[in-house]
């Protein structure tokens, strides 16, 4: 059966709206990890909204005779360390007690929620009269599930909370001193910029009474917690593309295989398997950067993209060398090359530019 020139534009065809079809879906999909970050970073700063998975809490409006307000607030003065494949980072900051009730003592035991605090030093104190005040200096180490869906162009909410379980929120709230809590200009965060800084107070509820003889069984220990967020975003495109030059140098040389004769299958098909490769270990080194959670992000979508794309040029190779040989249409073979060369350079161009600016924040 003779092969038409219609026959390939079909093919052509069904090839671009495949390619069109799947990166549709793969940019919806970066655009909608990054709106669904928007709004759970809004729970998690929002004191009466409860982040998804975390027990709701009880008593927000509990205010009594008994509770005591004690004004509280954060410097941040280094962050010293941030791992997105150990899942924590390790902060070095200054907290600080205001109280007017001589009968409690504030500050000895309050503790770093989904973290630990491996120093702790009062630095300063001053008592009179009703009036009371404490500084503390900190350094903790706090496990976060970062966002890893849009890794490399990610951005994210770091948490400090504190809680003391000396008081439950019945008896002690925080009351957040947004007037004076502060980071340091010298923090810094390799390869992000920290663009916004918010304190808050949440209250958060356990699914327990910890065994508390004052509470009904089936009871939520409830604290009032102090939050302070920092949210941090990737500064440029640099790292984007420290990650993937060599990859996108591999598409690249097998791209280059449209222009060598299909007669000439060594070159031919040589560039591809060796781009392959380059893909493969490119898709290494970068899956090393990550936890294993199994997540898929999108770094290992721009490696599954580079590796397809080097794979379909290998098989359209053999079709043009299945044309060009057993079917002895030389010219037609060579005109397959030149339009599958330019979708398939638009195409991966074209989504390769789409997806990091679907997954990217650009606001303040």
């Amino acid at each position: 059966m003779p092969i038409r020139f219609w026959q390939i534009r079909l093919l052509v065809a069904g090839m671009a709206i495949l390619i069109l079809v799947a990166g549709a879906s793969l940019i919806a999909m970066e655009y909608r990890n990054k709106m669904l970050s928007r709004i759970l970073y809004a729970e998690r700063m929002d004191p009466n909204l409860t982040e998804p998975g975390l027990t709701p809490a009880e008593a927000r409006g509990n205010h009594n005779y008994r509770q005591s307000k004690v004004e509280m607030g954060v410097y941040v003065d280094r962050i010293v360390e941030l791992s997105m494949k150990e899942m924590n980072w390790k902060v070095d900051f200054y907290v600080w007690f205001r109280w007017q009730d001589s009968g409690m003592v504030i500050g000895d035991n309050f503790q770093v929620v989904d973290g630990w605090i491996e120093t702790k030093e009062k630095k300063n104190e001053y008592h009179q009269g009703n009036d009371h005040y404490v500084l503390y200096r900190v350094v903790a180490r706090i496990t976060s599930v970062f966002e890893e869906f849009r890794f490399p162009c990610d951005d994210h909410l770091l948490t400090i909370c504190i809680e003391d379980p000396s008081f439950d929120r019945s008896t002690v709230i925080w009351d957040a001193d947004s007037i004076n809590s502060s980071v340091s200009s010298r923090v810094r965060v390799p390869g992000y910029k920290m663009y916004k800084m918010a304190v808050v107070e949440k209250p958060h509820s356990y699914k327990t009474s910890r065994g508390d003889p004052r509470l009904k069984d089936g009871a939520k220990a409830t604290y009032s917690q102090f939050r302070m967020g920092l949210w941090i975003k990737r500064e440029s495109w640099g790292f984007f593309l420290k990650m993937f030059l060599p990859l996108f140098v591999a598409v690249a040389v097998a791209l280059l295989a449209f222009f060598i004769n299909p007669a000439h299958s060594d070159p031919r098909f040589g560039l591809g398997i060796g781009a392959l490769f380059a893909a493969v270990a490119n898709s290494y080194i970068t899956s090393s950067m990550l936890p294993n959670t199994g997540v898929l992000a999108l770094a290992d979508i721009i490696n599954l993209v580079g590796t397809s794309t080097i794979l379909l040029t290998l098989i359209l190779s053999a079709i043009s060398l299945y044309i060009y040989e057993r079917r002895g249409k030389h010219e037609l073979s060579h005109r397959f090359d030149r339009i599958a060369f330019y979708i398939i350079t638009f195409g991966y161009a074209a989504l390769n530019i789409a997806l990091p600016l679907a997954a990217t924040y650009r606001g303040n």
